[in-house]
């Protein structure tokens, strides 16, 4: 039996590299500031003279000084605004949400998945978090943190779009059929070495040592490689569970288990319903069921956060950069155009 995930999550934007301090929603002082300020700092640590504002030295070679707007001005040129937009909308995101419990807890088994992934294929957390800009374990969570946050914006961002109780009327009118199920089972397979009958006979042991208080985690230490024990996650009528096994599951109450094995082709089961999916948990999936046609529209994230930005009334007091956010705008505004156009020109 498979286990799939049926929540939609969006991707991630690779982490850049951050040329300032955390810039408040609205910047209401220029960035040349916040560099000198940090070069300053350094600037003290190694005891170099304080010099008029911009012209700290922050390294030197043969002699040559290398100064803190040198520096500035190399990093505002090749990736200032993409760092800038990167900083503006953290700082957004992290002023518009607190992350839940659960959503902590999310963010670092998914942080988890992705080292163990890459270890697998041989690549160490080190040369990871070095390939994608990463410094520490802290970090790179932080920034998977944020991806959750941008991923709550977008998805309101997209109800907003909506009409107003749209999500609410479509839950309650097809609830039945989009209702999915968070369960575990233990299975004893039947195979060439198990028959039908031994299986049931040790699936009925089992089901006792569950009625007596055991968990499944108990049992698998237990009984080892004559069982499996999965948690399957949310899964609905449409999963490929088998009919057998999802019309059990169905059948029993929240936090209950099976009180007889249920068969299917690979063998008994017992089941244990975690939960059944609240309008909460099912609300992405009916969004972008209703969003469907948005969804469609490659620059529907840009639109989003641009608007965002304009909302929380973004000020952008160097010239450069402001010109190179401006540029970018209507960047994404002709491409959008010209999307559109080549749309309805091939339809």
């Amino acid at each position: 039996m498979d286990e799939t995930k049926t929540k939609t999550k969006l991707k991630f934007k690779k982490k850049e590299t951050l040329i300032a301090g955390a810039i408040g929603i609205v910047i209401g002082i220029a960035i040349t500031c916040l560099i000198g300020f940090v070069f300053d700092y350094f600037a003290k640590s190694a005891g170099l003279a304080k010099l008029k504002y911009g012209d700290e030295v922050v390294a030197t070679v043969n002699g040559k000084g290398i100064t803190a707007t040198d520096l500035y001005n190399k990093l505002k040129s090749t990736g200032g605004l993409s760092a800038l937009i990167n900083q503006v909308d953290n700082a957004i995101l992290d002023e518009m949400y607190t992350l839940t419990a659960e959503e902590e807890e999310e963010a670092k088994e998914q942080a988890d998945y992705y080292l163990s992934y890459y270890s697998a294929m041989g690549i160490s957390q080190e040369e990871f978090f070095a390939q994608y800009g990463f410094s520490t374990y802290d970090e790179f969570l932080n920034d998977i943190k944020i991806g959750i946050k941008s991923s709550k914006y977008f998805y309101e961002y997209l109800e907003g779009k909506l009409e107003k109780g749209a999500v609410e009327n479509y839950y309650n009118e097809h609830k039945e059929e989009i209702e999915t199920y968070d369960s575990e089972h233990v299975l004893v397979k039947i195979t060439d070495d198990v028959t039908d009958e031994q299986a049931l006979a040790l699936i009925n042991e089992i089901l006792a040592k569950v009625n007596e208080g055991k968990t499944f985690a108990e049992i698998e230490e237990e009984y080892g490689d004559k069982i499996v024990h999965e948690e399957l996650g949310f899964q609905g009528k449409s999963s490929n569970l088998e009919t057998a096994y999802i019309d059990a599951l169905i059948a029993m109450e929240d936090g209950t288990y099976s009180t007889e094995p249920v068969k299917t082709s690979y063998g008994y089961h017992i089941i244990h319903k975690i939960k059944t999916s609240t309008m909460e948990d099912l609300r992405e999936t009916i969004i972008e069921t209703l969003a469907a046609d948005l969804l469609e529209d490659d620059y529907i994230s840009y639109k989003a956060f641009n608007e965002l930005r304009k909302d929380k009334n973004l000020e952008i007091y160097d010239e450069n950069l402001k010109k190179q956010y401006e540029e970018y705008i209507e960047e994404l505004k002709t491409a959008e155009e010209e999307a559109t156009t080549n749309t309805t020109t091939e339809q």
